[in-house]
């Protein structure tokens, strides 16, 4: 945790190693837009972790809006029990085309599920968003109680992630 004015803030849940406030709250919580596609989708996970589908939507276009149903992401998002996004590739195309690999682990029950995807971003009038994504093979891993949290924390996963279940 970080201390700020005496006061602890929450690490940011996209990974960053910044407190919330100085990291994806400032996209969240304001009219800021992200400056980068990967500062997109660390807000955008952000948002899926506070389940805040209001910017999900607000942050995407064109294909992924087709069929999009708020309140079953709302729901799904809530359910979730969100571990951690890894980036692993970062890179624009071009100043208007902007491409992020990432790895975002969830929990559904004993669980952990992941997304592994190459998602496609455009800048249109200075504004990144969210515009197609190649999903790939994912694994289920069952992670055992007494087992390293996956989230990185260095806790055993049943006094993380698996607290209270």
């Amino acid at each position: 945790m970080a201390v700020e004015a005496g006061k602890e803030l929450p690490q940011c849940p996209c990974g960053s190693d910044k407190t919330y406030a100085t990291c994806c709250a400032l996209y969240l919580e304001s009219n800021r837009n992200p400056p980068s596609p990967e500062a997109l989708m660390r807000s955008r996970y952000t948002a899926y972790s506070l389940a805040n589908i209001d910017y999900i939507k607000k942050t995407m276009r064109g294909k992924p809006l087709n069929g999009f149903n708020e309140e079953e992401a709302r729901h799904w998002a809530r359910e979730a029990t969100w571990v951690g996004l890894r980036i692993l590739k970062a890179e624009k195309a071009s100043e208007k085309i902007g491409y992020v690999e990432f790895i975002a682990q969830f929990m559904e029950g004993d669980q952990i599920n992941s997304i592994h995807e190459t998602s496609e971003f455009h800048c249109n009038e200075g504004i990144w968003f969210y515009v197609d994504g190649i999903q790939k093979p994912h694994k289920r891993i069952t992670v055992a109680r007494n087992t390293s949290c996956p989230c990185g924390s260095k806790k055993k996963f049943k006094n993380c992630h698996a607290k209270g279940k």
